[in-house]
């Protein structure tokens, strides 16, 4: 069981491989995915954030045969498995779920925390956690709700429904199913545009939008012009003023 880090230009990809077991996850390994994400946030190199597990699964959620290290279940949560949630969350830039074959439980948490959720035909996400008698975790009823509503999360949460690649679009969880033969060349297409947007641009966008659900009217429009004056003189907004004006495609470069 292990997690890696990989690097291709500006684009890093964190792959769970524990393919015996579905791609669970132990304590060590998602601490060790914590500190990856945590990373990959800080290194100015990576404009775009790829996640996905190795073989034909994505992510089976906590590997209960496995190390369930030597803290309360509340302190590892914390340093493993929430960390991970709440870094892809806060991490400004963007981050891709690459789902393929199941993303269960945790498994369905991490993949939805992520800001883009593209799946192969034939993936599914179940919430299976009252399954085995536990309550979710790993950020799910923060973000469930916020993607399909209150009563269709808890429906969700609280029967351990399976949802297929297709209702998964249909309900907002996904955004879209792509055929197993065009699968990976997509989602690399996608990570390849994140990676070229303007990244405090970008950055902005995620701030304002996750904070928002916490915010008044009131306070959301004054946040998003104190962002627009602090990006006002940045190069990103200068070159594409600059490539508007000469009707060019923008080459940013993320300052």
């Amino acid at each position: 069981m292990s997690v890696e880090l990989t690097r291709d230009g500006s684009i890093a990809t964190i792959t769970i491989s524990n393919p015996d077991r579905k791609n669970a996850v132990d304590a060590p390994t998602s601490e060790q995915m914590a500190d990856y994400v945590h990373e990959v946030a800080y290194d100015d190199d990576v404009r775009c954030v790829v996640v996905t597990g190795e073989g034909d699964a994505f992510c089976s959620g906590l590997d209960l045969a496995g190390d369930m290290g030597i803290g309360s279940p509340a302190a590892e949560l914390e340093i493993g498995l929430n960390a991970i949630a709440q870094g892809l969350m806060r991490m400004e830039k963007p981050t891709i779920a690459r789902v393929r074959g199941a993303a269960v439980g945790a498994g369905a948490s991490l993949a939805t925390a992520c800001d883009f959720v593209y799946v192969e035909e034939g993936a599914f996400f179940e919430w299976g956690f009252t399954n085995i008698g536990l309550a979710p975790d790993t950020g799910a009823t923060y973000v469930l709700p916020r993607l399909v509503g209150v009563r269709k999360a808890l429906e969700l949460l609280i029967t351990g429904d399976r949802i297929s690649a297709e209702k998964a679009v249909d309900l907002g969880v996904a955004n879209e199913v792509v055929p197993a033969e065009e699968f990976d060349d997509h989602v690399d297409e996608r990570a390849e545009t994140l990676a070229g947007r303007p990244t405090l641009a970008v950055a902005a966008a995620k701030r304002l939008v996750y904070r928002s659900h916490q915010r008044a009217m009131e306070e959301t429009l004054r946040e998003e012009a104190l962002a627009q004056e602090d990006l006002i003189d940045s190069q990103d907004f200068a070159e594409g003023v600059s490539a508007f004006m000469a009707d060019r495609e923008p080459e940013f470069e993320g300052r």
